[in-house]
């Protein structure tokens, strides 16, 4: 914790995060301003400090996500005889593998460890532009691996606080469709950077946090290949269009998903954003 000498009675005052810190004796307030911060680099780097501090502890707080609901339990038998009891909300089947929505975790149980290891073969093939620093989070990050008794490989991938599937909203107005396009957009832009494509964008597969807006791309990464054309913006187009409760409105966004993408990523992300200032006038956080 950060302390500051109270102004009035001496007595260490306690940083609030907002930039205020209160004596907890009298009550005095301190309210800092650019000066203080000024040539005091040390002070500096104890408020980032703090800040970063509060941010993991917010990762790693579930209590607040009240949308998670405990709706069953499948059982397994690990290869040491004790039971692996996995808690859902819900549950996506796949050709060979179940993938599960836990309280912290997304869980992925395969029939076979060759499923379990392809699927992990295509995550570790990405890689991320140095500058951008958070665009791991749009991506399955690994927990553990767990054997079964069966011969069945299990993946616990982490799950930050309130990720849940798209398709759990649907279906979504185009105000707030308009940023699951964009993040769906910009994921395929870090698809492009590392050559790769998925494959499998699909309602399941796209994971979104309604709090901040935030997006990954879980679904099935057992089939990732090296990027030959546009068929994961295909994918993005025929995903929105059944996730949306209305396309036509505004116009410029049913152009959009009707339209052929344009030769790459980056190109169809621009191709969007000139959706985005045209028909929704501009970038703005619209709070679902």
């Amino acid at each position: 914790m950060l302390l500051y000498k109270c102004k009035s009675c001496g007595s260490e005052m306690e940083f609030g995060g907002t930039v205020t810190f209160t004596c907890p004796y009298c009550g005095s307030k301190n309210f800092l301003s650019d000066k203080d911060f000024k040539g005091n680099e040390k002070f500096r780097q104890m408020l980032l400090q703090y800040y970063k501090a509060e941010a993991e502890n917010k990762e790693k707080d579930y209590s607040k996500d009240t949308l998670w609901v405990h709706n069953g339990t499948d059982s397994y038998v690990m290869t040491n005889g004790n039971p692996l009891n996995i808690e859902y909300m819900n549950k996506t089947a796949y050709d060979g593998a179940v993938c599960y929505l836990a309280k912290e975790n997304i869980v992925y149980v395969f029939d076979k460890i060759e499923g379990a290891e392809a699927f992990l073969s295509g995550v570790n093939r990405l890689s991320y532009p140095p500058a951008d620093t958070k665009l791991y989070r749009s991506f399955p990050e690994l927990n553990i691996k767990i054997d079964l008794k069966n011969g069945a490989r299990v993946l616990v991938f982490k799950r930050r606080p309130y990720f849940y599937p798209a398709e759990m909203f649907a279906p979504w107005p185009s105000e707030h469709l308009a940023w699951v396009i964009s993040r769906m957009e910009n994921i395929c832009c870090a698809l492009k950077y590392a050559n790769l494509e998925h494959g499998n964008i699909e309602p399941s597969a796209i994971w979104i946090n309604p709090v901040t807006h935030e997006g990954a791309l879980f679904g099935d990464w057992r089939n990732i290949q090296n990027l030959k054309g546009v068929d994961d913006l295909r994918s993005i187009r025929k995903t929105a269009i059944a996730l949306a409760k209305d396309t036509r409105k505004p116009i410029q966004m049913y152009n959009f998903l009707n339209s052929e993408p344009e030769h790459n990523a980056f190109a169809d992300f621009e191709k969007w954003d000139k959706v985005i200032i045209d028909g929704f006038g501009g970038h703005a956080f619209i709070k679902m």
